[in-house]
């Protein structure tokens, strides 16, 4: 497996004014269309609805396709065929076989991924593939399939502004425009509080999912979501048991070690009901740049528990000003701190680059 440290795809090219993989699919004979495809947009939850979608889906068909962001430990977690990852001969294969056209096209970052899980679900035969969004979804480079069985919207909320807005009504199109005509779209249950804004969004016809009771709040909504999208596609499925890693993973019960990739302020709230009734529980947060550290800590400081945040190693990490966190304890060495108070109650959440590098150092303690 290749490392999500390792560099194999540049990452320098994110956003665009214009975006070119939809020319070059059309030059290709638009191979998106090939097969059927279950849209996941959203602000929090598409990882896990995604995933929970698809391990449904594999109950029906034979070949079904999973794309998600970002990769946690291995890039290849991004493609995967039927719960295997796509290998490291495949990945390099394609990417090489196809360094002309990316270069040709100047496809961005997210641009090249899908194309090259488009090519990769096309060699497989692929029925029926869970595409996630990277970010939004009428700017997202996944904003090009047409053979669309439905799109699910997990929970709203504000995050990457500066690309999708500034406002919940401005979010909800970017999101639920990724959809076709005639698409049904699936909403999360914890949306209906804006009904009102994501009625107006388009025609489409428009379900809110029930939620179902889970140990982890958040959960319900994704699960809830996940269950009517198989339902429509007449598929019984009970078994949300696996989640992907950094959604409230649990790696040690006594004391509790507990790892989140809570990074905007609708996930610090969902995030704030989960905790709230764990005693002596500390909160070390580390945050990418651009996000809004001070909501989010604000929705942590109510449940008036120790709070600490920290620094970590990656070129998106952020930079703590002082200044403006005085309030906070700031950890200069966040695995010496880990180490030291391993004998504690820590929940670890923040950043989704922050989170696999907290897993990693525990697997190697």
């Amino acid at each position: 497996m290749i490392s999500v440290e390792e560099k194999l795809i540049p990452s320098d090219i994110i956003f665009k004014k214009n975006y070119n993989l939809q020319k070059l699919l059309n030059d290709i004979g638009n191979p998106q269309n090939n097969f059927k495809v279950i849209n996941t947009v959203g602000t929090n939850g598409k990882g896990s609805t995604s995933n929970f979608i698809f391990n449904g889906l594999k109950t029906k068909f034979k070949n079904v396709g999973l794309f998600i962001s970002p990769a946690f430990i291995n890039q290849n977690e991004r493609i995967q065929l039927n719960s295997e990852m796509i290998s490291d001969e495949d990945l390099k294969r394609l990417l090489n076989e196809n360094n002309e056209v990316i270069k040709k096209y100047e496809l961005t970052f997210f641009e090249i991924w899908t194309l090259l899980a488009i090519l990769y679900f096309n060699e497989k035969k692929v029925e029926v593939a869970v595409i996630e969004a990277g970010i939004g979804g009428v700017k997202d480079s996944t904003n090009v399939f047409e053979n669309q069985l439905a799109v699910c919207v997990t929970s709203l909320g504000l995050d990457h502004q500066e690309v999708l807005g500034n406002t919940i009504e401005q979010i909800a199109y970017q999101k639920l425009g990724i959809a076709k005509k005639g698409v049904k779209i699936f909403i999360s249950a914890d949306n209906i509080k804006y009904k009102k804004i994501i009625n107006k969004v388009n025609n489409n016809y428009k379900v809110f999912a029930k939620k179902i009771p889970d140990k982890v709040y958040y959960q319900s909504f994704n699960k809830g979501l996940a269950k009517e999208v198989l339902n429509y596609l007449g598929i019984i499925y009970e078994e949300f048991n696996t989640t992907p890693l950094g959604r409230f993973s649990i790696l040690k019960k006594e004391p509790l070690l507990i790892l989140d990739g809570c990074h905007n302020y609708d996930g610090a709230l969902k995030l704030s009901k989960q905790i709230k009734k764990i005693k002596n529980l500390i909160i070390v947060f580390g945050s990418s740049e651009g996000k809004d550290q001070k909501s989010i800590l604000e929705v942590f400081k109510k449940l008036k528990k120790e709070i600490f945040i920290t620094e970590f190693n990656h070129p998106k990490a952020w930079k703590i000003d002082h200044s403006k966190f005085a309030d906070y304890k700031i950890i200069n060495d966040w695995e010496k701190f880990l180490k030291d108070n391993q004998e504690r109650n820590i929940l670890v959440c923040g950043s989704l680059y922050f989170i696999p590098q907290v897993y990693e150092w525990f697997k190697g303690k």
